[in-house]
C-alpha cells in the first residue's frame, strides 16, 4: 500500500475513532488567520473548529529543499508532508502516544520547509546524522524523525542523536500504528 493510501487510512480512522467518541470530527484551536482548506464547520464556543483531511491538488513535494540542503529526502517524506492538507493524527505504537505532524494550508508548508532546514542545520553543526521529524510524543523533547542516511523511523531526544528504531521505514512505521 502506497503511503499516500496508508496515511488517508489513517486520517480516516482517525476521524472516526474521534467522531465515535464525541460526535463531531477532530478539534483544534481556530485562528481566523490561519484558515485551512480542512476546517469543516462553524467554530464552537471553546473556539475550536473540526477538521478533516483533504487531499491537496497538486500534492507537493520536497526535492527544492532537498536540492537546496544538499540532502536526498525518501520519496516517502515529500508523500508524507505533501499529499494532505490536516490538523495532526495522533495514534500510538507500543506504549508511545504520537502526534503525527501534518500540514495545515499552503503557509504551514513553507513554515515547515522553514523548521526541516533549521533541524538539519542544528543536526550539521551537532555533527549528528542529520534527521527530519515527523512526528512529538506525550514527552516535550522527544521527536519521531526519519534518519535521512538510512530512511529508519527512530525515537530521538532534541539535539541527540536517535537512540532507537521504531521502523526501518516511513512505510513500516505507519503500518504499525493503531488509532
Amino acid at each position: 500500500m502506497s503511503i499516500v493510501s496508508q496515511l488517508k487510512q489513517l486520517h480516516q480512522h482517525y476521524a472516526e475513532q474521534v467522531q465515535a467518541r464525541t460526535n463531531k470530527l477532530p478539534l483544534i484551536e481556530h485562528d481566523p488567520e490561519w484558515p485551512s482548506p480542512c476546517e469543516h464547520g462553524a467554530v464552537n464556543e471553546q473556539g475550536l473548529i473540526q477538521y478533516q483531511a483533504i487531499v491537496r491538488q497538486p500534492s507537493a513535494n520536497l526535492n527544492d529543499l532537498a536540492n537546496a540542503l544538499e540532502v536526498v529526502f525518501p520519496d516517502a517524506l515529500s508523500q508524507f508532508y505533501g499529499s494532505f492538507f490536516s490538523g495532526p493524527i495522533k495514534v500510538q505504537l507500543d506504549d508511545h502516544h504520537i502526534e503525527l505532524l501534518q500540514v495545515w494550508n499552503e503557509a504551514d508548508y513553507d513554515l515547515l520547509q522553514q523548521n526541516i532546514t533549521g533541524h538539519i542545520l542544528m543536526k550539521r553543526k551537532l555533527k549528528q546524522a542529520e534527521t527530519v521529524f515527523i512526528g512529538l510524543t506525550e514527552q516535550d523533547d522527544l521527536l519521531i524523525t526519519i534518519l535521512l542516511e538510512t530512511g529508519q523511523v527512530c525515537l530521538e531526544y532534541v539535539g541527540k542523536k536517535p537512540h532507537h528504531v521504531l521502523a526501518e521505514d516511513i512505510d513500516g512505521f505507519l503500518q504499525k500504528l493503531k488509532v
